[in-house]
């Protein structure tokens, strides 16, 4: 074999080991305030390839702050959670549960409190004030590459994300209340 079809072959493996990787986005569902079932492939590591990551989609109010918490339903499943403002095209732009290649990254949680490391069965929260607008956000939780679990691993999702709707009816009850403190001035 010549040098020149070498190269050739070591191109084509690699554009194959590329678009190995590259799965469209499958979202589970669509999260607002409230508890959702999920669930996500053991080990399928947050370092690794995404195709095995189990996705949500949200959208919160411009300056809203957000919670979610991951609690596993397995005590083998150890989450590792990540938030991002903006979508990506299919799995291989996320490079990590840190990184992506259109989409920002905004939080990442593994264990109960902000900054901890969790171990398995560990609930994993993460928290953020929404200060990249009202766009799409997409949850993306992954499974510590432990050994540890086989096959899908459940979850269960608890978020707080206020709707539009809540600011609203918020601004109109205080509107209201400033209404009547007037008119008892008057």
């Amino acid at each position: 074999m010549n040098l020149v079809s070498r190269w050739a072959s070591l191109a084509g493996g690699l554009l194959l080991a590329a678009s190995a990787q590259a799965a469209p986005v499958t979202y589970q569902g669509v999260l607002t305030s409230g508890s959702f079932a999920g669930s996500v492939a053991a080990d399928s590591s947050p370092w690794g390839d995404a195709a095995g990551w189990s996705f949500w989609q949200f959208t919160a109010p411009f300056m809203a702050q957000v919670t979610i918490t991951v609690t596993p339903n397995d005590p083998a499943f150890d989450p590792v959670i990540a938030a991002f403002y903006g979508t990506e095209a299919d799995t291989s732009g996320y490079l990590d549960l840190r990184t992506g290649t259109q989409s920002v990254h905004v939080a990442l949680a593994d264990g109960a409190t902000e900054w901890s490391l969790g171990g398995p069965g560990e609930a994993a929260t993460l928290r953020f004030d929404n200060v990249y607008g009202s766009g799409t956000f997409v949850l993306a939780i992954a499974d510590h590459a432990d050994g540890l679990g086989q096959g899908a691993l459940g979850y269960t999702i608890t978020a707080a994300v206020p709707e539009p709707g809540t600011y609203a009816l918020m601004a109109g009850g205080l509107a209201l209340l400033a209404f009547a403190a007037r008119r008892r001035r008057a």
